[in-house]
């Protein structure tokens, strides 16, 4: 059983959140283009900032990209 982890995307924690990131900065991108709903935004970045990375140095950058992200958005929650 392939067991995924809290985002769906991988079962390694780390690499699951990076991937998320990385969904989030499209999504960013698509909201600014009005192709997807803001608030879908706002609830995945919300999300993703509950996520504690430890000391995986890939998550660590991926949780610096998601503030700029947050700030690039306007989150509103």
């Amino acid at each position: 059983m392939n067991k995924r982890g809290r985002f769906g995307h991988h079962p390694a924690p780390a690499i699951d959140f990076c991937v998320e990131v990385d969904e989030i900065a499209g999504l960013v991108h698509d909201a600014k283009m009005k192709l997807v709903d803001a608030r879908e935004v706002d609830r995945r970045i919300f999300r993703a900032m509950m996520f504690r990375v430890g000391g995986d140095q890939y998550a660590v950058a991926a949780k610096a990209a998601l503030r700029e992200l947050e700030r690039a958005h306007g989150t509103r929650y």
